[in-house]
């Protein structure tokens, strides 16, 4: 009797391990876009720009957003801060500033900005709900990978992220039976994606990369990015002051890299004051008008970075919202441009787009080459889309399309998410 229990026993376990490899998701990584990783801090400072600004903290606490943090802006953009020194090509942070991605490889850092307000400040919330709901888990076969936004691609490289990326990728289908991953990218993370893996080889791509799921993607750079730098970007939030973010987005490495390329925008006047215009080409020049000496420093290591594309040799999907008035081009109410931050612009040209990327940039994916497919959504924001149906329809296709079969899948439950 007992023989014949353990016999039917191994039996059970058997065909549950079975069905569990069998059922097993093929792993997923979200990569999100600017401003969209939730970043921790800590700090062992001597000065304060404040007197009320902190300057020791024992353990890592919330930097990124936290809403109680941007309540005190002084002490939120010193201690966002982030230097280039030009001779060594190296960036930093200010001193005794430590600042890292919040929860590396689970979805603390990737599905909301305050965690503690998720609904609020929601970022790849409704995708990881849908996702979790049709069988995937957290740091099972669905990891989440923030990075520094503030950084541009060779900066990453410098603080580790890339390899960190790498390690996650290959313990993400090494533990999910050697199933491909695919990697889901939002906006500024589309460009940190496609730098990321036009640095592999073929073999490696071939074993660990189904594909690239490339959302909102600022191929050709985006004219938002030049209002960031010079006057500041409040992301329309009526709320938040134009200018607020000013001194980070005037100094951070990513700004430069997002700026229009001119291929894509050729002559085109983006930018006008009383005495001059700047079309895409004059970037540089701008960028010294307005005294901004570390961009102008960083740009023309940075802007090339992903410009021209490149042809690739992995699967792109690239989607897209569009029907949306996006910023083609900005009159200020200067003469000309100085070391004075200038007001918002008096007068916004505007065009078609997502709301944050124009259509010429979304639309630029098809210069990946071959292996590149567009979709675009009608109506769709820039960030709105991660909450949009049709883009989870399409997401959750791909993502389970790659794995192994199983009895036990339904892609409708994902597509039944609020």
């Amino acid at each position: 009797m007992v023989h014949t229990i353990s016999i039917l026993s191994l039996l059970v376990v058997s065909f549950v391990s079975f069905l569990s490899v069998e059922a097993r998701f093929a792993p997923v990584i979200l990569v999100p876009g600017l401003a969209g990783s939730v970043l921790e801090a800590r700090l062992n400072r001597t000065e304060a720009p404040a007197w009320y600004c902190s300057k020791t903290s024992k353990t890592w606490r919330l930097l990124w957003l936290s809403l109680q943090e941007a309540a005190l802006p002084v002490c939120l953009l010193d201690e966002l801060a982030v230097f280039y020194n030009a001779t060594t090509g190296r960036y930093s942070n200010q001193t005794g500033v430590e600042i890292r991605p919040m929860d590396w490889g689970g979805l603390g850092g990737v599905e909301s900005l305050d965690p503690s307000l998720p609904q609020i400040t929601p970022v790849y919330k409704s995708l990881t709900e849908g996702l979790k709901k049709a069988g995937y888990a957290e740091r099972v076969d669905l990891f989440g990978a923030p990075y520094d936004f503030r950084l541009a691609a060779d900066g990453l490289e410098q603080v580790g992220f890339f390899q960190n990326l790498t390690n996650l990728v290959e313990h993400a289908v090494v533990s999910n039976e050697g199933q491909a991953a695919t990697i889901v990218a939002h906006s500024l993370g589309c460009l940190v994606s496609l730098s990321f893996l036009t640095g592999k080889s073929q073999e490696w791509l071939d074993k660990h990369v189904s594909s690239l799921v490339a959302i909102s993607a600022p191929w050709g750079g985006s004219v938002t990015a030049l209002k960031g730098s010079i006057s500041g970007d409040n992301f329309d939030i009526s709320i938040i002051p134009h200018d607020l973010l000013r001194p980070v987005q005037s100094t951070a490495p990513s700004g430069p890299w997002l700026f229009p390329s001119p291929k894509h925008w050729g002559d085109s006047v983006l930018v006008q004051t009383g005495k001059h215009n700047y079309t895409a080409k004059d970037a540089l020049q701008l960028l010294k008008d307005l005294n901004l000496t570390q961009q102008a420093a960083v740009y023309p290591r940075v802007h090339n970075l992903t410009y021209p594309l490149p042809k690739v040799n992995f699967k792109v999907h690239c989607m897209y919202g569009t029907g949306r008035d996006t910023d083609e081009g900005y009159v200020y109410d200067v003469d000309a441009f100085n070391a004075s931050a200038p007001s918002a612009p008096s007068k916004v040209m505007k065009g078609d787009g997502d709301g944050t990327v124009n259509t010429r940039s979304l639309e630029a994916c098809k210069e990946l080459g071959d292996k590149a497919t567009l979709k675009f959504f009608g109506n769709a924001s820039h960030t709105g889309i991660l909450a949009d149906k049709r883009l989870l329809k399409e997401v959750a296709i791909i993502a389970t399309g790659s794995r192994k079969s199983g009895p036990w899948v339904d892609i409708n439950t994902l597509l039944q998410q609020a």
